[in-house]
């Protein structure tokens, strides 16, 4: 019998992406191997200054649980658990190793953090070169969003859930702030794919569209890239969507999709088979 390969998964993204319902489909899958959460936050936290935010809540938690420790309520002990892997990164490949390690059975586990799409190359390298130390298989998925909608996705998600940060109407939101950091590098496809194709083999790479994830057939192709067996899944179910107050004005989303014209191009010369124009409505304002 032929020894059960062992996977990594590293989702690079993007938010807004599908990346979620991506996860939820995986990890029912009996061949994957379940950790405590979805987006573990380590690497962006180490590396990007953007993300001082994301550091700053995983030291509190971490100094919650422990303050919790110190009086004797039951701690979040996965809060000092994802600290020790900030603290040190070797854990972070000891912890999902060992996940895999654990179950015989057990072909895939993954850290789907959509922001490590705005990793670096040489973080990439590291954690290939770390996993292979350790005999487990790293793969990468990036999944794609017509880049106004995935912007308009965002600006809509943080509405709800932090209404007070937006005092216009939401089409006046995405135009004032369509170009800021937190949403333009969560947009550059163009890095994330230049990054990944640097680092990984092309059989460790997987690259796909959100406008039509959701089909049997690609996650057919997703199952046999990441090496567990095919389960029916559930098509008409989304995750984290957020309702869409109407179609956006065509100067905005031309404006939008020109500040990002350099995406464009790159995602229409990395896969010339795709129809990007059909795919991606506002591809025609910049193509």
């Amino acid at each position: 019998m032929c020894p059960v390969t062992k996977t990594f998964l590293l989702g690079t993204g993007c938010q807004k992406g599908g990346t979620t319902w991506l996860f939820r489909y995986l990890k029912e899958s009996p061949q994957y191997v379940r950790g405590y959460l979805k987006e573990y936050h380590v690497f962006d936290a180490l590396d990007l200054e953007s993300e001082h935010l994301t550091r700053n809540r995983i030291m509190k938690k971490a100094e919650q649980a422990l303050a919790a420790t110190r009086t004797g309520e039951p701690p979040q002990a996965w809060a000092l658990h994802r600290m020790s892997m900030y603290a040190n990164p070797t854990l972070y490949y000891d912890y999902f190793s060992g996940l895999l390690m654990t179950r015989p059975e057990g072909r895939l586990t993954a850290d789907m953090t959509p922001d490590y799409g705005m990793l670096p190359v040489e973080r990439f390298r590291d954690i290939r070169q770390g996993f292979a130390r350790r005999g487990v298989r790293t793969v990468s998925i990036l999944l794609m969003r017509d880049p106004v909608e995935r912007i308009w996705s965002h600006i809509r998600m943080q509405a709800q859930r932090f209404p007070k940060m937006f005092d216009q109407p939401l089409p006046e939101a995405l135009r004032e702030r369509y170009a800021d950091s937190n949403y333009a590098m969560r947009t550059r496809y163009d890095r994330t794919i230049a990054a990944l194709d640097e680092a990984f083999e092309p059989d460790e790479l997987y690259f796909g569209f959100y406008e039509d994830l959701f089909s049997e057939e690609r996650v057919r192709e997703i199952c046999g890239f990441v090496g567990i067996d095919f389960m029916p899944p559930d098509l008409g179910l989304r995750r984290n969507a957020s309702e869409r107050p109407g179609d956006l004005p065509a100067d905005t989303v031309r404006e939008v999709a020109g500040h990002f014209s350099e995406v464009y191009d790159a995602v229409a010369a990395r896969f010339p088979d795709v129809d990007l124009a059909a795919l991606w409505p506002s591809a025609r304002y910049v193509r």
